[in-house]
């Protein structure tokens, strides 16, 4: 994979809007040949637009779209195609704008620094400059290497410590000692896993399964395809495990798709429907070991819960909270910008708002829309800032719909516009 915040951008001429290229820095041979653009397709034959190719002179660049995860430009719609059109009225982009343009492509709702990674893009627009390091951002070719989780790694090795040093049957009362800030997290984990002498094979087996990726998680290695292979590939040590866990307890195949893990379950009796349950999440685990995500600790917390208890939901935890605060950011950040797209001054924003009842409160998110864009407007800035929400409502992480007008929020969204406010009023008026 090409590391993308070290390497050069090609020549602007070399590229449409809608997409970037940076040098890798490598040369073909003569003998050699890189699949030229419109030979890569998809499963449904739509042309991806992205990978290796090489210019005339054999340097090979890598290119990809900045309209993240949508790679055939045939697809585009015409919100997408207006905001293009903003770009080709600009001319040739200097490489700090090239820059924050690609930190916007590379912003995902999902990635634990949300919003903190959409307020420092919002900063760099308003400078028209980026910071010294961007944070990284998401998992679609971020320039960010800084982190916005510090201590992370830290916590991964306590975690891993803790479940070790209890499966030799350490005392909860040493690793309190050693870690006093992790007491809640330590007592949790040693009531729901109860005496370790009355573990059964089958929690044995789970917990090896568990613990598997976290030779990664902890960062003793950072080569993350071994330890993919390691846990998540068939064949693998994590697939003999499933199989060695199937077994334990008669349990139907765990390597299936999820409309086929549905249909198994169906046939299951309570107890061994919730042991499937646990063993198919743990099969898939951190998705692409993306420590990354927002959830990866409640995640790791509600499996220890799993394991020890049987059940797969924690009744003490506060439940849907993440997806309430996501979806209040997103619609904040989408109503800042489509509202400053249009020239409407916060203060008059502000004060319609107050007449409404939207059950929570978008000041904090208007106000930083408002104050990093600040009052000078260019065509540049308008443009960005324009991507920039069409990441908030579009953004299609992986398949996933996570912006604010895609389904997944469609029901919050409808509730909210039947108020009289909507976040697309910009691109409305644009396509008009």
């Amino acid at each position: 994979m090409v590391e993308f915040c070290k390497k050069p951008f090609v020549p602007f001429k070399m590229l449409t809007p809608g997409f970037e290229a940076v040098w890798t820095g490598e040369k073909l041979d003569k003998d050699s040949k890189l699949k030229e653009v419109g030979e890569s397709k998809d499963a449904d034959g739509s042309v991806l637009q992205e990978g290796e190719f090489a210019d005339d002179d054999g340097r090979v660049y890598y290119k990809w779209s900045l309209w993240s995860f949508t790679l055939d430009e045939s697809a585009w719609d015409e919100r997408i195609q207006r905001i293009n059109e903003m770009q080709r009225n600009l001319g040739p982009l200097s490489d700090d704008i090239r820059r924050i343009r690609t930190q916007i492509a590379s912003l995902v709702h999902c990635d634990n620094g949300f919003p903190v990674t959409a307020d420092q893009i919002l900063q760099a627009i308003g400078k028209g400059k980026p910071p010294g390091e961007f944070f990284h951002a998401g998992c679609w070719h971020s320039l960010g290497t800084r982190t916005t989780q510090p201590g992370q790694i830290e916590v991964m090795r306590i975690v891993e410590e803790v479940l070790l040093s209890y499966l030799e049957g350490a005392a909860s009362s040493e690793l309190i000692t050693k870690y006093p800030h992790a007491r809640s997290f330590i007592e949790r984990t040693y009531e729901w896993l109860g005496p370790v002498e009355k573990l059964t094979e089958i929690q044995r087996l789970l917990l090896k399964r568990f613990l598997l990726p976290f030779e990664f998680l902890t960062k003793r290695t950072e080569d993350h395809q071994a330890i993919h292979q390691l846990c998540y590939v068939e064949g693998s040590e994590g697939f003999k495990l499933d199989d060695e866990i199937s077994a334990a307890v008669d349990l139907p195949d765990i390597h299936v798709d999820f409309t086929e893990y549905q249909k198994n379950s169906e046939s299951l009796p309570d107890e061994k429907r919730k042991l499937y349950r646990i063993a198919y999440a743990l099969r898939w685990g951190l998705p692409e070991l993306s420590d990354c995500h927002h959830a990866a600790f409640r995640k790791i917390e509600r499996w220890i819960y799993n394991i020890g208890t049987g059940e797969p939901v924690i009744p003490t935890r506060n439940k849907g909270t993440e997806r309430k605060r996501l979806r209040q950011l997103l619609f904040g950040y989408a109503l800042a910008l489509d509202k400053w797209l249009l020239g409407i001054p916060m203060q008059f924003l502000l004060l319609d708002l107050g007449h409404i009842d939207l059950g929570f409160d978008v000041r904090n998110e208007i106000m930083r829309v408002y104050a990093h864009l600040g009052e000078e407007r260019t065509s540049v800035k308008e443009w960005l800032a324009a991507c920039l929400w069409h990441n908030m409502c579009y953004n299609t992480t992986g398949g996933w719909e996570f912006g604010i007008l895609n389904k997944r929020h469609k029901e919050f969204y409808e509730e909210i516009s039947a108020r009289g406010i909507r976040v697309d009023d910009w691109i409305t008026a644009q396509m008009k």
